[in-house]
This record gives C-alpha cells, structure tokens and sequence, in this order.
C-alpha cells in the first residue's frame, strides 16, 4: 500500500510543478514581450488604410522632410535628414477611449526602413513643427492632466526622428503599445 499513496503524491507533484512554473513565468511575460519587441498582437496597414489594435483605428498620414530652424544653431549629423511623422489614433470602444487617460496606456512610436534598421523621436524641440498636434499618445484635458478620449474623436500626434538620408524614401512607422502588448506597423 505504501507504494500507492507514493504514486498518489508523485502525480500530485507532476500536476502542481506546472501550475507553479506558470504562476512565476506568466507574470514576466509581458516584459520580455516589451523588452524584446517580441510578442503581442500585431496590426499592419496600407498606404492610407488604417490598422486596428484594441480598440483604436491607427492611421498615417504622413511622413515629411523637415528642416532645423537655423542651420549655425546645432546641425544635423551629415548624410541625415528630419523626418517628420503624422498618425492620428481614434478609439471606437469605450474600454479604448479609457487607455488615452490612463497612465498604464503607452505607445512608443518609431520610424523604421526597408532594411530593418529603427530610429526613436528626437529630443531637439526645435525641429518639431509648432502646429498644436500632440507627441505622444497620451490625451491632456484643459488642466494637462490624463482624460479619456471621446469614442470616435480622433488624436493626431506627431513624432520628430533625425535619419540617414538613405533611409527616408522607404520610413514607414512602427507603435509599441501597452500595457495589453502589441504592435502597430503603418506604412506609407
């Protein structure tokens, strides 16, 4: 009899190693997915077709050539050009239209080229375009302060990037989204 209640013991074991591993895995699960870009829902669009991803229509709609304001203030690296990209985001659900006021909403926008290679947003302010378009994902109601954007409204946000001159005429922009990981690929 000894042996049985061993084996009932042993496969108690077998059944509650799994629950365990993923119990401690899962939770890190959307960090690597974050960390590595891998992972996640994926949404690609068309020239001027928009991509759905949680509930929000993402579309570009545009990528320009810009200019720094006065070349003797800092100039560009050579062989680069500024790059100037236009999407406009609008949620269609209500639990969309709460990500924008919510501070675990996040998107991290790029440009990347035929060749794989990927540039963030510039941090020089003075080649970004004054024209009132947000920077980012996030939605500032009159005090600056987090708020759902309204079912349908549509955010248009602009992104500043500094890249090789050889890479302009094949950019298209890539979205890194959280918390719910996934990616949004929007070519021109």
């Amino acid at each position: 009899m000894n042996w049985k209640r061993n084996l009932g013991y042993g496969l108690g074991l077998l059944a509650l190693v799994p629950a365990v591993l993923a119990a401690e895995v899962l939770p890190w699960r959307e960090k690597y997915e974050n960390g590595t870009q891998k992972g996640g829902h994926e949404a690609v669009a068309a020239a001027g077709r928009p991509a759905l991803l949680n509930g929000i229509e993402w579309r570009l709609k545009s990528i320009t050539e810009g200019r720094p304001p006065d070349d003797a203030y800092r100039p560009l690296p050579p062989r680069t050009k500024v790059a100037i990209a236009v999407i406009t985001l609008k949620p269609l659900t209500e639990r969309a239209s709460k990500w924008f006021g919510d501070i675990g909403g996040i998107c991290k926008i790029k440009l990347t080229d035929a060749a794989g290679r990927s540039w963030g947003p510039a941090f020089r302010s003075d080649l970004a375009p004054k024209n009132g378009l947000a920077a980012s994902c996030f939605n500032l109601d009159a005090d600056f302060k987090l708020a759902p954007l309204p079912v349908g409204k549509e955010l248009a946000v602009q992104t500043v990037h500094v890249v090789p001159a050889d890479a302009f005429t094949t950019l298209r922009v890539e979205v890194r989204v959280a918390p719910e990981p996934g990616t949004v690929r929007l070519l021109p």
